[in-house]
């Protein structure tokens, strides 16, 4: 609907006609045609001569389009303004971890696209993910990339900084061998460092914990103790040539934490998973609802200019003709 911030301003309106009404007309002196035998004239005649003036008359539609101009701005001091429909505001109520394997088994190829092309694991969870990411606007986002080695991006609000990591990284970046202990025992670091208390991490590999300096079923009872709740996800299935997927420690994982284990051996199933986790770790919205509102008031400013403009242009023009005219006659 449209609504008006300020409808007291209308009360402005009379503003001209009061003060053409109480406050006196500009005065200007100017200089008057001399005549040698002024003072005989006025002997002659009997008249005395008196300070006189003279108002400038305006036309009718001047008279018209300077009030229309008036209206205008007066109506832009109402603060005029569009407002949409009600809409509820995303609440930044949860963090989430996405923990992520690029160790080198991540680079098998034995995954399709959707046009059946052969693609590797990590291209296919990058282009999963990201789409993912999209979907999570509201919650606060942290990344770890863990190989032999766990790096980790703070969480942010900033899911085009997400995404863009996640498509700049690539298989081997962390080393080749897959710390899984290592990145479950790092993620309550990274938790303990914020404030908020729902926190929530996807760890997602292909392989067997190898080169970690804590055990995975440990670190998770770790975690479980610092309310982490994770969800698991193996890539592959046993029918492929490279299947070293420990389905039973990422299932230990799971159930310590209260989350969840899943399998994907393609696209399409890991899909289905993050379509669940959407259900499952719903975005949060917050209880009252707001309205976006759109501004206005430049359109009856720019109407107002427009005919300001326009009655100083026919004003030009008029005065160039009569002048044009009295020259030749």
């Amino acid at each position: 609907m449209y609504e008006l911030a300020y409808p007291w301003m209308f009360a402005l309106l009379p503003l001209p006609i009061l003060i053409w009404w109480l406050v006196p007309a500009y005065k200007q002196k100017k200089d008057a045609l001399y005549y040698p035998k002024f003072d005989e004239l006025t002997d002659a005649t009997g008249l005395k001569p008196q300070k006189s003036a003279t108002v400038l008359k305006r036309k009718w539609f001047q008279y018209l389009v300077n009030f229309l101009v008036w209206c205008c701005v007066v109506t832009a001091m109402t603060n005029p303004q569009y407002i949409g429909e009600p809409a509820k505001k995303v609440k930044n109520a949860r963090n989430m971890l996405i923990a992520a394997d690029i160790s080198m088994s991540m680079n098998t190829t034995d995954w399709f696209d959707a046009d059946g092309n052969r693609i590797t694991r990590w291209k296919a969870v990058q282009n999963v993910l990201t789409d993912f990411i999209d979907k999570r606007e509201g919650d606060r986002i942290g990344l770890m990339m863990f190989g032999s080695d766990v790096f980790a991006l703070p969480f942010t609000p900033d899911l085009d900084i997400i995404k863009h990591t996640v498509d700049e990284t690539g298989i081997g970046m962390a080393g080749h061998k897959t710390a899984v202990g290592n990145a479950i025992a790092l993620s309550t670091q990274v938790f303990e460092a914020d404030s908020i208390d729902q926190r929530v991490m996807i760890l997602l590999t292909d392989g067997q914990d190898s080169g970690s300096e804590i055990v995975p079923i440990t670190a998770s009872q770790m975690a479980a103790e610092d309310s982490i709740k994770i969800y698991t996800i193996g890539i592959g299935t046993k029918k492929s040539s490279q299947y070293e997927l420990d389905d039973k420690t990422l299932k230990m994982i799971a159930k310590n934490t209260g989350g969840e284990y899943f399998n994907a051996g393609n696209v399409e199933e890991l899909n289905t998973i993050y379509d669940k986790l959407n259900e499952m770790e719903p975005i949060q919205f917050e209880d009252e609802g707001y309205r976006p509102t759109r501004l206005l008031f430049y359109i009856p400013l720019g109407i107002g200019f427009l005919l300001a403009m326009s009655l100083q242009f026919i004003t030009i023009v008029v005065q160039f003709f009569s002048s044009f005219n009295r020259r030749k006659s």
